[in-house]
């Protein structure tokens, strides 16, 4: 009988990178051991204030998704006003852990203005990977139904992010699959095993259960704007808790299951190496990105390029001819220059450069369907070509170029260019940027009061005997959904 392809690759256990430790080694343990005993008093204090600008960042923008249709149906089916632990965030109502998580999960990326991690290393670049979407609904859902701290979480927090993403840097996710529901699973199936003081084989069992509820979905679906795409990191933080249970319950995985799922299945390399370098030194939390605009974060560097051309120039719209956007080849995919879908409009530099360059702006209203009515934007867009510089492409991950030239009727060309965006370690955005963006998302729905407070209580967060207090101020103040 011919063995199946792939066989050699899983049986001989080539799919272990390039790194591989002994038995002796096994960074997965090493993961549980850092996770099961590391304390809030070993995290330094610039890794915590950043965990309460990620977890302020994502609650944000799941209170500007929850407010979409299809968000809101989600969560007048699954919540009720006064049953389960958990609160669906931006409603009046609360649910089961699971339910509250897949909820806020899912309208934590309708916005596309959800916070994320660098991609790994090496080539071809992958599109970067977005925990926080999936590690708050996750650790939020737990926490309020075990009545944990405000310690207690941003412990849980750093510690989760941590584990799943050092995981997603020592593999390469399949070009095709979309990154959310992958890697990220784990972290929050960390996060919450940390709620609950699980022991380092516990935290173990955890991990590689979480590895085996892997999705992999279609980053495809992204690009056409199916609005399934947007439960991806919904079911992926439901999943990471329920792989906190099942190891409660005595569910077992199979031997390497972090190594067969993200070294064959869902990725074709593993370095079990990355996954434990400088561990407890460098806490991965700190080296991801908060977005400034909502769309793919590929697209940034052309809005930036589009905003800088804004302020250097003096032109016309109606004077516009052409508009041409050089950049690096993911980037040069988001070539989409009439989008019909809103989430399709998040992943088109088209769209996003003509509404940086008709609104001056390219913000939640400038991708919502009502944004997408624009037809001045529209016209524009149809005038923007976007286009791969192979030169841009070699500087990546290091870099993510974009340069646009603009061609007028008149006869006159201007260009400008960047070298990358902001919002990630090299150019962080302020805490008042952050928090201004906060209270765009949250005034409009909480309340101009109950946003004040709201992003007090994160500031003061070790402070919180109770994270129901916090929570208590994520819904609307007419408190039940109509």
């Amino acid at each position: 009988m011919q063995a199946m392809p792939g066989y050699d690759t899983i049986i001989k256990g080539l799919h272990r990178g390039p790194n591989a430790g002994s038995p002796k080694e096994d960074p997965v343990e090493q993961l549980a051991d850092f996770a099961a005993h590391t304390k809030l008093s070993d995290i330094p204090e610039d890794v915590i204030e950043h965990a309460k600008r990620i977890l302020m960042d994502t609650v944000g923008v799941i209170l500007g998704g929850s407010t979409a249709p299809e968000a809101t149906a989600l969560a007048r089916r699954f919540g009720q006003p006064d049953k389960g632990p958990s609160t669906i965030i931006g409603h009046g109502l609360r649910s089961c852990v699971l339910n509250a998580a897949l909820t806020n999960g899912t309208s934590a990326t309708w916005l596309d203005f959800d916070s994320g991690h660098r991609p790994p290393p090496g080539k071809p670049l992958l599109p970067a990977a977005h925990p926080p979407a999936h590690l708050v609904p996750a650790t939020i859902a737990a926490a309020e139904a075990l009545k944990s701290s405000g310690r207690q979480v941003l412990e849980a927090m750093v510690l989760g992010y941590d584990v799943g993403a050092r995981i997603g840097l020592a593999s390469r996710l399949r070009p095709a699959i979309h990154c959310h529901g992958t890697y990220h699973n784990i972290s929050a199936a960390v996060a919450v095993s940390k709620l609950k003081g699980y022991n380092a084989e516990q935290m173990k069992q955890t991990i590689a259960l979480a590895a085996h509820l892997t999705m992999m979905p279609s980053f495809e679906n992204a690009y056409q704007g199916g609005t399934v795409r947007n439960v991806y990191a919904g079911a992926g933080a439901s999943l990471g808790i329920l792989a906190s249970h099942l190891a409660a319950c005595g569910f077992t995985p199979e031997i390497d299951a972090v190594g067969s799922v993200f070294g064959v299945v869902a990725s074709p390399w593993l370095d079990p190496g990355r996954i434990t370098e400088a561990i407890g030194k460098r806490y991965e939390i700190t080296q991801g990105f908060i977005k400034a605009y909502p769309m793919c974060r590929f697209g940034h560097p052309a809005i930036e390029a589009a905003e800088g051309l804004l302020h250097k120039f003096d032109f016309d719209i109606k004077d516009i001819a052409e508009v041409v956007i050089d950049t690096f080849d993911w980037a040069a995919t988001l070539n989409d220059r009439s989008p019909k879908k809103d989430l399709a409009a998040k992943f088109s530099i088209p769209w996003a450069v003509a509404s940086m360059l008709v609104r001056k702006s390219a913000g939640a209203f400038e991708f919502s369907d009502e944004g997408l009515c624009d037809e001045t934007v529209r016209s524009i867009s149809a005038k923007i070509t976007v286009r791969e510089d192979p030169s841009y492409s070699s500087m990546t991950p290091a870099k993510r170029p974009a340069r646009i030239t603009l061609r007028t009727k008149s006869g006159q060309t201007i260009v400008n260019e960047v070298q990358g965006s902001s919002g990630g370690p090299d150019a962080p955005l302020s805490d008042e940027t952050i928090q201004a963006k906060f209270k765009s998302l949250a005034d409009p729905l909480i309340g101009a009061q109950r946003t004040a407070t709201a992003i007090q209580t994160v500031d003061q967060l070790e402070e919180l005997a109770d994270i129901c207090t916090f929570t208590e101020l994520l819904m609307p103040d007419n408190s039940i959904s109509k």
